[in-house]
């Protein structure tokens, strides 16, 4: 029909204008739109380049040849040619006024505006292209106009008056029956409010757009599988990640149907991410595969890497760190950091990770030149990473730095969440408010007879929710200004607690380098007459300094939830056994004597990391080495309580204060004299205990001993082990 329509007009043209010698040419050149799917936009353009040389050509055809070679221009951004094109098509205008031109030619300004990032301008061409659309009543070019003026609001700050414009979007799509357009509407409207961090009611908008779309008399597969794309994206925001599998099989069910090979492979790369969030690393591994060899088919080269490095993924899961490394190297050499930097940084902090667990050195090569101290999970990742690489090498300094690190980025993502918070409840106090206002408008638009008694009723519930507004507002600054005081006082707190620490810290490095200073030049100036037994001072010393910086690490890295166990079950008797036998040397060599009694049944069964128990052991058997007179005693009690484990670890005089036991796991806590860590200790041995006991879901309580020194009661679950077949 439009094809017949435009050659009906071109033959009044040849009779209005018998002089026109290339009319075949432009009749040719205008039946080419409107546009639908691929065209060579290059080809179309150089036809009405061609044309507009032709001095033939009346007034109306030269404006739309103006208009459509602006357009491609634009399309294949060329923005300075365009802009000349656009500024010859203002003034061609001015001499030919035509409405629905005019309409054109600022629609093409906005979006031209809007590529360069010119939002007021592109907002202002837009607002201009409605105003003539409506005089024309061209409903199609209304709709278009009004969504890009919501693009362009949503874009240029946060505005949700963008969702005004969306509804009007959708009520011209459905006046020109546009079902394309419409689905166009619902994407913009579940984009802005994703835009504006309100996921509740852009889930409705996807939701209430899939079932528009299906009943549809013939539903557009294309249309639907995109929409639940955009249903999985917001259920990721939301971590309900068995949802957005859900929502992505069922994309690719579509795309599948449709054969679209393309959106195939990339659906299985996010089909296979959801699996490794849920930990089904063999359904993680069959979606990379099917992703993989699809993309190979299609030569995607970003795809097929993705694919590839999804699975080095599903190795570095299963710590098989060799296989990781290669499979997402490989996979970083066809993203490529130009065609996509974001995903491209995201699988180099994997590969690191896999990395770090064999060549660390390759690890922090490959990895620290792209780390920037930015509050986002992929850098927070980043500083975990280099710092347990750091701490292969060994470089505890430099790991404790990146760890540190790590938890400053982890105290910025937590600030910004709580400000995005507090931003979000605001712009949904605002959203309410906007809610009437679109209902104001969709309520004109469906009945403007009734629009002078509307407007009292909503005047009315205006002022209701402004009053309503002005208390919520009231009340959400009172409560901020309570917020505030607390966390200023919690942050007082905070900074008190951390100038302790590095004053307690900066003293204990401090004696054992002063040790090394003087003895070192001691040596230099020849004052020494046992040079031998300076060397073991100074090797002590430095053995100190190492205990006590390798303590501070590994706190760091509780504290940042880094630090992982091993765990084995085992039987708990044969275990403890084991423990006691360990640090029997040990307590002997300092003149106590280890009291030992295991009551524990031959049956019961312990789950924990070996060598971490054995740690937590050793730093109990040498606090007491450290801090009991000579000769003294150690007394280890092991029995079960209902189902827990229960270690009382003993030793004798002398004791701590009331005042001072409650404190005694605080990091780098001075007690007094005789129970000073000038005997070798880093001060740090309780709080490493106790830190290792809650990773084992345990709980370690301090008291006086009935020996005259201290108590330090560990208590463990228990499982009873099956009994085993005949």
């Amino acid at each position: 029909m439009k094809n017949l329509l435009a050659l009906t007009f071109t033959a009044q043209l040849s009779v209005l204008w018998p002089s026109v010698s290339h009319s075949a040419d432009f009749a040719a050149y205008e039946q080419k739109f409107p546009l639908k799917g691929k065209k060579d936009f290059h080809a179309v353009l150089e036809e009405g380049e061609a044309l507009l040389t032709q001095s033939t050509l009346t007034a109306q055809q030269r404006t739309y040849v103006l208009h459509r070679t602006a357009l491609h221009l634009v399309r294949l951004g060329e923005y300075n040619r365009a802009q000349h094109r656009l500024d010859a098509l203002a003034i061609h205008l001015s001499a030919h006024p035509d409405d629905s031109m005019q309409g054109k030619y600022h629609w093409v300004s906005g979006d031209l505006a809007y590529r360069l990032s010119d939002i007021q301008t592109a907002q202002t061409h837009f607002i201009r292209a409605s105003e003539f659309f409506s005089r024309t009543q061209d409903w199609r070019m209304l709709s278009h106009s009004h969504r890009m003026i919501a693009n362009a609001v949503a874009k240029g700050s946060p505005d949700l008056g963008a969702i005004e414009h969306v509804t009007l979007a959708k009520h011209y799509a459905e006046l020109d029956n546009n079902i394309p357009l419409h689905n166009a509407a619902f994407d913009t409207e579940a984009r802005i409010y994703k835009l504006f961090g309100q996921l509740d009611r852009a889930l409705k908008s996807r939701q209430t757009q899939l079932d528009w779309l299906k009943k549809q008399k013939a539903p557009n597969k294309d249309s639907v599988s995109a929409t639940y794309y955009g249903l999985a994206e917001i259920f990721i925001d939301f971590g309900d990640h068995q949802a957005a599998l859900n929502a992505f099989k069922q994309s690719y069910q579509y795309d599948q149907q449709m054969n679209e090979r393309l959106y195939m492979g990339q659906n299985q790369i996010r089909i296979g991410e959801q699996y490794l969030r849920l930990n089904d690393l063999n359904s993680a591994r069959a979606a990379f595969e099917q992703a993989k060899a699809i993309n190979e088919t299609l030569s995607h080269k970003r795809n097929l890497g993705w694919a590839i490095a999804g699975l080095g993924r599903v190795a570095l899961a299963k710590k098989n760190y060799s296989q990781a490394a290669e499979l997402i190297g490989q996979g970083l050499n066809l993203i490529t950091s130009d065609s996509n930097p974001e995903l491209y940084l995201k699988h180099l902090v994997m590969y690191a990770n896999a990395l770090s667990h064999q060549n660390p050195n390759l690890a922090i090569e490959k990895l620290e030149p792209s780390f920037k101290p930015m509050p986002t999970g992929t850098m927070v990742e980043a500083a975990k990473v280099l710092a347990f690489a750091y701490q292969q090498q060994p470089d505890f300094a430099s790991a404790l730095r990146y760890q540190t690190q790590a938890t400053e980025l982890l105290e910025q993502q937590a600030e910004q969440s709580r400000l995005t918070r507090l931003e979000a409840k605001k712009r949904d106090t605002e959203l309410h408010l906007e809610t009437l206002k679109v209902n104001q408008l969709q309520s004109g638009l469906d009945e403007q007879k009734r629009q002078n008694k509307l407007q009292s009723v909503i005047l009315a519930a205006a002022i209701i929710v402004l009053l309503n507004f002005f208390l919520m507002f009231y009340l959400y600054h009172l409560k901020k200004r309570k917020v505030m005081e607390k966390e200023t006082a919690v942050l007082n707190q905070a900074l008190t607690l951390k100038q302790q620490l590095l004053a307690d810290v900066s003293h204990e490095l401090r004696t054992p380098l002063t040790v090394l200073k003087l003895n070192i030049e001691a040596l230099q100036h020849n004052l020494i007459t046992d040079p031998d037994a300076t060397y073991t001072l100074m090797q002590s010393r430095l053995s100190m300094l190492n205990t006590l910086i390798a303590d501070i690490y590994e706190l760091a890295q509780a504290d940042t939830h880094s630090l992982q166990l091993d765990l084995h079950t085992r039987p708990a008797k044969a275990l403890f056994d084991e423990l006691l036998s360990a640090i029997q040397p040990l307590v002997a060599q300092n003149d106590l004597t280890l009291n030992a009694q295991n009551t524990l049944s031959e049956t019961l069964e312990v789950t924990c990391d070996i060598n971490r128990m054995h740690q937590i052991f050793n730093n109990l058997a040498r606090n007491s080495c450290h801090y009991s007179n000579k000769p003294g005693q150690v007394s280890v009690t092991i029995a079960q309580q209902d189902e827990q484990l229960v270690c009382h670890f003993e030793d004798s005089s002398p004791g701590v204060s009331d005042e001072d036991l409650p404190r005694l796991t605080e990091r780098l806590y001075r007690c007094d004299k005789s129970r000073s860590r000038d005997l070798g200790g880093s001060g740090l041995g309780l709080s490493i205990c106790q830190k290792l006991t809650e990773l084992h879901q345990g709980h370690l309580s301090l008291s006086h001993s009935s020996l005259g020194g201290l108590r330090v009661t560990l208590t463990l679950p228990l499982t009873a082990r099956a009994p085993s077949g005949d």
